[in-house]
């Protein structure tokens, strides 16, 4: 929910407790609000047919702040409702840029906690759970984190990587390139790879997505031929794009599939450069260093074997 784009009754507003009063600034307030809203027995709705002025800050003095915003001030707001709601997969949200400067740091979130805690709301699992086309079958929340790896490679082994190696990416395309493989999951690199978006039946997974960013692999996007295999922002129902499938009875050895055509990713012989062939002729995959990332792990048992792990 945008947090300056709505309505809300002023009854059900400060029922729930109203904006957080430590909260500095702006910035926050739309993830704060949404989660005590769903969480606390409400529900946010669109209304596609009405219109909402705002006013832009062109420089001028006419759109001028009225108030100061200090430095990092957004960013605290923002960890401290990621705190106040989220329970234990707040650690999750540690391993984000932005966030990582509150690792073993204490945030006082009594501010939100409290003005909601008569209220017996729902903790964050029970939110996952009633969005669960989103997160389970949309993939959103992975069972399995994997790296992609070239088979037929000399000296150091190489995996897919985005080209821009940032996380989250902020609805920008991208495109995925061959880099030396990484030994470890808690750098910043786009590497880490997991099954995302719903497939025609409704259920996971029709694309490949980078994990922690929101890119997924443009199988519709290209033929045969094509020197650059794109990513754009996941369109969780996109059908069948990509996926990875096994080259021969073992299954050891894997396809990197894309589109709706038998048309595979593959690396260019004798280079680091990728390119659309045929299956039959495309080079073969692995995957690399498989985990279950927290995320996962920190769900229930219940929910867990109600999800079924299959993405």
């Amino acid at each position: 929910m945008s947090g300056g784009l709505l309505a809300i009754s002023r009854k059900w507003f400060f029922e729930i407790g109203g904006y957080d009063s430590s909260m500095k600034g702006w910035g926050g307030e739309n993830l704060d609000q949404s989660l005590r809203i769903w969480t606390c027995g409400g529900e946010i709705v669109s209304a596609p047919d009405s219109y909402v002025a705002h006013m832009w800050r062109d420089g001028s003095e006419k759109t001028r702040a009225k108030y100061k915003v200090g430095s990092g001030d957004a960013v605290k707001n923002r960890a401290r409702a990621v705190k106040a709601h989220l329970g234990d997969w707040y650690k999750k949200t540690l391993d984000f840029p932005s966030f990582t400067r509150w690792q073993g740091q204490a945030l006082d979130t009594s501010s939100i906690t409290d003005s909601f805690s008569d209220l017996k709301c729902e903790n964050f699992e029970w939110y996952l759970n009633r969005f669960k086309y989103i997160y389970r079958d949309g993939g959103v929340l992975p069972s399995e984190v994997f790296q992609i790896e070239a088979v037929e490679v000399e000296g150091s082994p190489l995996c897919l990587q985005l080209k821009k190696l940032g996380w989250t990416n902020f609805g920008q395309p991208d495109e995925v390139v061959l880099k030396e493989c990484s030994d470890t999951h808690t750098q910043t690199q786009s590497q880490w790879w997991h099954g995302s978006n719903r497939l025609e039946d409704g259920s996971c997974c029709g694309s490949l997505r980078a994990w922690n960013t929101d890119q997924c692999i443009n199988g519709r996007g290209v033929t045969a031929g094509a020197e650059k295999v794109p990513t754009n922002t996941c369109d969780l129902d996109s059908g069948k794009e990509v996926s990875l499938t096994p080259s021969s009875d073992d299954g050891e050895e894997l396809l990197l599939k894309v589109g709706l055509k038998d048309n595979c990713i593959s690396l260019k012989k004798g280079s680091k450069l990728l390119s659309v062939v045929p299956c039959k002729d495309a080079s073969r995959w692995l995957k690399r260093k498989p985990f279950t990332p927290i995320e996962y792990e920190l769900l229930s048992s219940d929910t867990k074997a109600m999800w079924g792990g299959d993405n």
